[in-house]
């Protein structure tokens, strides 16, 4: 490697010795279990960003009648299971309906924030992994790679040539950080910048390290072949089970979303039908306000860019068309007995 690297360039030297600067800082083993805890408490959560229940990074707070905020999925078992007590304060809650928490989408950006910080740091390790072609300390990335999923690290990130950090480790030929990647809800149907997904991506190492295996030795193939070829195989039929089985997530989400979606605007529909219903009650006639107006008076620049304004829901756009209809009648009228009162006079 002194070799290559004094052949080269002094500036590409310098970016040689920096990338294996840096793969080295990610895979160098930790001197002591101080240093570990140090480590892990850096990356942790702050603790307004996690849950009181599960005690983990939130995904999708929602705040209860004490004022705290937990994740939902949590707090409606905790409902579920007929508690009516805050699980922070044991004082006794009115409201323990699970379906009318609201979220807390400031904690939300800031649980988003903090799990994209750590993936980019994911990123970087696992690159450095694959620069050294697997070969770590698992004292040094393996518990840096696991500290940072454990603290909610974003494992679906995207570094350089669009690869994941499961691209990145299949890569490295590091089957066993993989693998917990995998266990932390990893995707394998993202694909890279050159179209492969992960288990393409597996496939093709595969092939890389069994063709370089020939080129060994044969006492050396023999030792390492069959371990190899058995561990490559299971693991390769791992990632197509997944595959299989987050294409069937995806889909049944796609079906909860548009259930959920449908649902939605069938409540506007109702609140737009019950309040046009309160204000014909209240005795309101006309065109009613400005303020509740949709399309009356537009302004010079609305008519401007009217054509990028989206269309108004079905219930709006009803409404609008009787209103029209109603004032085409009334002005018909208006006409008619205009014109019967200058014959007449």
């Amino acid at each position: 490697m002194m070799m290559a690297k004094a052949s080269l360039p002094p500036a590409a030297a310098d970016s040689v010795s920096t990338q294996e600067e840096m793969s080295d800082a990610f895979c160098a083993p930790f001197p002591s279990d101080a240093a570990v805890d140090a480590y892990l408490a850096s990356i942790a959560p702050p603790r307004e960003l996690v849950c009181p229940i599960t005690q983990e990074l939130l995904r999708d707070p929602v705040v209860a009648e004490d004022g705290h905020t937990y994740e939902r999925h949590s707090l409606a078992t905790w409902f579920g299971m007929g508690r009516t007590r805050s699980p922070v304060t044991n004082a006794l809650l009115e409201n323990v309906n699970a379906d009318g928490l609201a979220a807390n989408l400031a904690v939300a950006s800031m649980a988003v924030a903090h799990r994209e910080r750590l993936g980019r740091e994911l990123i970087r390790i696992c690159n450095g992994i694959k620069e050294r072609e697997g070969r770590c300390d698992e004292n040094g990335a393996g518990v840096r790679v696991e500290g940072l999923l454990d603290a909610g690290a974003d494992p679906n990130g995207r570094g350089e040539g669009g690869n994941a950090p499961l691209h990145l480790l299949i890569q490295s030929g590091n089957i066993h950080l993989a693998t917990h990647l995998l266990n932390h809800d990893a995707s394998v149907t993202l694909t890279n910048d050159a179209g492969m997904d992960c288990i393409a991506t597996a496939e093709h190492t595969f092939a890389h390290q069994q063709e370089r295996l020939r080129q060994t030795v044969p006492s050396e193939r023999n030792k390492h072949n069959a371990g190899t070829i058995a561990e490559w195989n299971d693991f390769i039929r791992e990632l197509k089970r997944r595959e299989a089985a987050e294409k069937a997530r995806s889909e049944a989400r796609d079906r909860a979303r548009s259930q959920a979606n449908e649902e939605h605007r069938e409540r506007q529909r109702t609140l737009a039908a019950n309040a046009r219903s309160a204000s014909r009650d209240g005795g309101q006639s006309g065109l009613g306000r400005v303020e509740d107006g949709v399309g009356y008076f537009p302004s010079l620049a609305a008519l401007q860019f009217q054509g990028s304004i989206p269309a108004p829901s079905p219930s709006v756009a009803e409404y609008e068309n009787r209103e029209k209809e109603r004032l085409n009648r009334i002005m018909k009228c208006v006409a008619f007995v205009g014109l019967v009162y200058f014959l007449l006079s």
